[in-house]
This record gives structure tokens, C-alpha cells and sequence, in this order.
């Protein structure tokens, strides 16, 4: 077994590792060749043909002419993973009927290793940019970019929030994105005192959306729930008031369902 014994940071196991790099290249390339995959993955041709043999024998890829792809078997465990999940089985009627009452699209989402995962999402009959909020499914978003992302934010303590930033750099998507700290921590600190975030087009020209992060008793962050609009309908008492009150009353229906889950009645 190929370790990481570097007394600095905990074991690792380098092969997991490694077939963990492949995997995250295949996705983030589409349908790369072998040839791609060597030049972004840093070790020799031969080990690289051994974990894609290996990874293709187990499921994991496919392969077509000299091109490679994901494999079906991670939607099953995908599948599993959301299914297994809390806030899903506690959100997921709540963002369809906030979905219903909309028109535009709602996210539910969670936080994984300073990112942000789309657990579920659901499109009501106005919503628009389908391509778009699909690759956000498929693709994990920075924090500081959405309203659900900021507002889970606003509830890590901040060296936290400094530690992610620090690690991953601000990212510009447009001339609205947030792109220094002291900027970041304003915005969370006024997040904490209206109890909701909005993304004002910091992600996407022409779009705006509003989130709340869902927490449980001890102020845990399980996750947010957030509404996506262009900025011709989210706009304002819209923007600044309805919708912001029908995310937080969404994320506390949310809230008190993860909260009651399993709970047994008194007979």
C-alpha cells in the first residue's frame, strides 16, 4: 500500500489519490484522450494505462475510440449518496413546491471541502438557462460566488471562512464578483444580521438569485436553499422582501423537518 508519510499531515494513500486525480480530470475535460490525461495527470504513461484499465474494469469510466469517460456505476452511487443525505429527504418536497410558487429555478445545496454541491434542484414553468444549472449540478461552485454558497458562509467562524479563501484564491466570474476579503466579511456580516444572501450578478451577467443557509439547533450548517431569476423579474420589493421571505420560511419548514425526523410520537 502506497502511503503520503509526510509527518506534517495525516497518511494518505497515494494510489486513492491518483485515481481520484484521473476521475476529477475526466470530468472537468468531458471526453479526454489518453494523451490529455498525461499531460494533466503528473506520472508515467504506464501507471496512467494501468489505473484507466482498472478504472474501466471496475465501472467507474468507459472508453470510446481513444476517448474517456465517467461511467454509469457513480450515478447509482450518486444516487445513493443523495438519497442517504438529511436535508435531502427533509428539503426535497420544499423545493418543489418553492419551485411551484416561483416559476424560476431552486437549489438546494450543500458544502463539501469549501465548495458547493447541488443536491437537488427544481425548475418552475418560468425558469430559464437550463444548460447552465445543469453544469452547476455536475460541477461544484465556489462559495463566495452564489447566495446560497455566501450564506452558508456567514455562519463558519471567520478564520474558517479566511482558510478556505486563502486555499482556493477569489476567482472573477464578472465585474461584480467579490475579489478581496475585507469585502467578503462585510458581506457576511450583513448576511448574518437580514438572515438571507443574494447574488446580485456575481456569478452570471443577468442573473440574480437569494439564499438562506439551513441549520439545525446548534447552529450547524446542514446546507441552503436558494431561488435563481434573470434580474428583469427579480427585482425590487420582489428581490428585497417576497422572495428573500419565502426562502427563509422554506429553509425553516426544512429546519424543523430534519429536526422532528425519526422523532417518535407519544403514544
Amino acid at each position: 500500500m502506497d502511503t503520503d508519510d509526510s509527518s506534517d499531515s495525516p497518511r494518505r494513500i497515494k494510489s486513492i489519490q491518483t485515481a481520484s486525480a484521473i476521475l476529477e480530470a475526466i470530468q472537468y475535460l468531458e471526453t479526454p484522450t489518453f494523451t490529455d490525461l498525461c499531460d494533466e495527470v503528473e506520472i508515467s504513461k504506464g501507471t496512467v494505462h494501468t489505473y484507466l484499465e482498472t478504472l474501466e474494469s471496475e465501472g467507474f469510466i468507459t472508453k470510446s475510440g481513444n476517448e474517456y469517460r465517467l461511467g454509469v456505476r457513480l450515478v447509482t452511487m450518486g444516487e445513493s449518496v443523495r438519497n442517504q443525505t438529511d436535508i435531502y429527504r427533509a428539503g426535497q418536497d420544499e423545493v418543489e413546491k418553492l419551485a411551484e410558487k416561483t416559476g424560476e429555478w431552486v437549489h438546494l445545496t450543500v458544502e463539501c471541502q469549501g465548495q458547493e454541491v447541488t443536491l437537488y434542484e427544481s425548475s418552475g414553468d418560468r425558469a430559464i438557462a437550463m444548460d447552465y444549472h445543469l453544469r452547476m449540478r455536475e460541477s461544484p461552485q465556489y462559495l463566495y460566488h452564489t447566495a446560497a454558497g455566501k450564506a452558508m458562509l456567514a455562519c463558519f467562524n471567520r478564520d474558517r471562512v479566511r482558510e478556505l479563501v486563502d486555499r482556493q484564491g477569489f476567482v472573477q466570474r464578472t465585474e461584480k464578483t467579490i475579489t478581496d476579503i475585507d469585502t467578503l466579511f462585510e458581506e457576511l456580516d450583513h448576511i448574518q444580521t437580514q438572515g438571507y444572501a443574494v447574488n446580485d450578478e456575481e456569478e452570471v451577467r443577468g442573473m440574480r438569485s437569494v439564499g438562506t443557509a439551513i441549520t439545525r439547533p446548534d447552529a450547524t450548517v446542514c446546507g441552503a436553499i436558494s431561488v435563481t431569476a434573470p434580474t428583469s423579474r427579480l427585482s425590487g420589493d420582489y428581490f428585497e422582501s417576497e422572495i428573500p421571505e419565502l426562502v427563509m420560511e422554506a429553509a425553516n419548514i426544512i429546519e424543523v423537518n430534519l429536526e422532528t425526523a425519526g422523532v417518535k410520537q407519544p403514544r
